[in-house]
């Protein structure tokens, strides 16, 4: 497919493009206020490059992790841009969300978001033309032909941050050289997680002209600083479950996945009655399932409280597990033991945790790789290498202070990585301009 070819697909299905959103509006996937903005208009006002805006640096995301590394990108950059305002984009409502919330805590900075306009090249035409922004960061892998070639086009400097591919990604990419090259040679500067990404933007890129620049830096998806007031994590909540562990271990399992929670709840039994078990699962919803297969434990969603007899307890809601790292003594990260793709692993470092974790890591191997050499990370497959792993650590406390502090020492080198991507992004700025 060609870049020509995949506009007319565009053009084909304009007809239809109403009764996509007007389905994803009822699914909750998209908000009928915003729906302008998916074909690239916006009520709102916007600031034209002038005497007291110097440009419009323009970063896109895809969701919650990627808006919320934008949004920590965007104030690395503003310290090198004060005179420079900020566009966020995003694709889901829920990211949306989350730099709204963003903007409203930073408002020394001149910043606003919209949603993604979809890649029609008359929206993605009307967006440029309206925003005039000057510079364009895709942040992670969200790679729509549109937004970039037409930036390209229009002497926008294109910068690929965070990035990354899964091979099936790269695979379908792959297929379809064509559109694949010219997209991905079109940026300046691509700010890969590790080097076997780096490789494989090289082998998409080929041997277009102007090859841009690739750095190596790391994921930008960070933690936030929360270790040194981890006490002021819902306070409340973290005083009813230090009760009911009453002295006992804390197990957590966090974020998991279908298909991981039994195994969960067998490593629980026998772990015994020494130990508290939580499991905070993905998607919250699950909550009744997974209770109904551990003997219907006490579940946060149901206002019920655990107490010193609970061995374990489902907490199936959002936003509360920085509170579950602070009173864990050991977390399995889930999505892992299913191919998920695990998630990232920096938070519960963050905490000083022993990480248990299954075999499908492929959308955070980098960081699992970099906290494994720092002895932090431990790869289980069931129930029983769960509890030997969590027994071995047990019985060697010098070990778990080593690896809490080499884990923590990681999380600290990692958060230099927005300063050296603003530099970096700061020094491609500087040459095509």
């Amino acid at each position: 497919m060609t870049p020509s070819l995949y506009n007319i697909v565009w053009r084909i299905i304009r007809p239809f493009i109403p009764l996509l959103l007007w389905y994803r509006i009822r699914r909750g996937k998209d908000l009928r206020r915003l729906q302008d903005e998916r074909y690239g208009r916006t009520a709102q006002r916007i600031t034209p490059p002038g005497p007291h805006c110097a440009g419009r640096i323009w970063l896109h995301a895809v969701s919650v992790g990627e808006s919320v590394a934008a949004l920590r990108l965007a104030r690395a950059l503003a310290t090198h841009y004060p005179d420079h305002a900020f566009l966020i984009t995003t694709n889901t409502i829920t990211g949306h969300s989350a730099v709204r919330a963003g903007i409203a805590d930073q408002p020394d900075i001149a910043m606003q978001c919209a949603m993604q306009p979809l890649d029609h090249p008359d929206f993605v035409d009307h967006f440029l033309a309206s925003w005039q922004p000057s510079a364009a960061i895709f942040m992670e892998s969200d790679f729509w032909p549109n937004l970039i070639l037409r930036s390209r086009q229009r002497g926008i400097p294109v910068i690929f941050a965070s990035s990354q591919l899964s091979a099936k990604a790269v695979a379908g990419w792959m297929k379809r050289p064509a559109l694949a090259q010219p997209l991905f040679a079109a940026a300046e500067l691509i700010l890969p997680v590790d080097a076997q990404q780096a490789d494989q933007f090289r082998a998409l890129i080929g041997t277009a002209h102007n090859i841009p620049r690739i750095q190596v830096i790391g994921s930008l998806k960070l933690p936030n600083r929360q270790q040194q007031d981890r006490k002021q994590q819902e306070p409340q909540l973290q005083r009813i479950l230090q009760q009911a562990a009453s002295g006992r271990r804390v197990f957590l399992a966090a974020s998991t996945h279908d298909g991981e929670d039994q195994i969960v709840i067998d490593a629980a039994s026998d772990l015994g009655a020494d130990w508290l078990t939580i499991i905070a699962p993905r998607h919250p919803d699950r909550g009744d399932a997974i209770a109904a297969h551990a003997g219907q434990p006490p579940q946060r969603s149901h206002g019920a409280i655990p107490d010193s007899q609970t061995s374990i307890y489902i907490m199936d809601s959002l936003g509360e597990m920085g509170t579950l790292f602070s009173l864990a003594d050991y977390v399995f990260l889930g999505g892992s033991l299913v191919p998920a793709g695990g998630h990232n692993p920096l938070e519960p470092a963050e905490f000083g945790l022993p990480i248990l974790t299954g075999a499908h890591i492929f959308k955070n191997k980098a960081e699992f790789d970099g906290l494994a050499a720092a002895g932090a990370v431990f790869e289980v497959a069931d129930a029983a290498t769960i509890t030997h792993q969590i027994r071995q650590l047990e019985n060697d406390p010098a070990r778990r202070a080593k690896l809490a502090k080499a884990a923590q020492d990681y999380v600290t080198i990692a958060h230099q990585r927005v300063a050296l991507a603003a530099q970096a992004i700061k020094q491609v700025l500087t040459t095509v301009r």
